[in-house]
């Protein structure tokens, strides 16, 4: 089984262009139930085992990890969590702070 943290990792530009592009897939579409858990799978990178109960086991560790994250606590209550560095010195001022919980 590939490491949580490996599956947490950023997604490349071009997959995260196409992700603004397209839809994912919804429980609405015509499938089984287990073609949706291989689609979902396939689309997050976890690797299909002969019992879907490892892959499913994995998949909502990976949820539990995103929604535990203190990254995304903050992205989901409005706050910044990183600030680029300003290129003028004009603009110093003006940065927000990092906040960290």
């Amino acid at each position: 089984m590939p490491d949580i943290d490996t599956l947490m990792q950023e997604w490349s530009p071009e997959f995260e262009e196409l992700l603004g592009k397209v839809s994912l897939p919804t429980v609405e579409i015509d499938c089984s139930l287990a073609e949706y858990i291989d689609m979902i799978c396939a689309i997050l990178d976890i690797p299909f085992y002969k019992s879907r109960i490892q892959s499913l086991h994995l998949l909502f560790s990976l949820y539990s990890e995103f929604k535990n994250s203190q990254h995304f606590k903050a992205l989901a209550e409005g706050k910044k969590t990183f600030t680029p560095p300003s290129n003028s010195a004009s603009q110093a001022g003006d940065a927000e702070t990092l906040s960290f919980l």
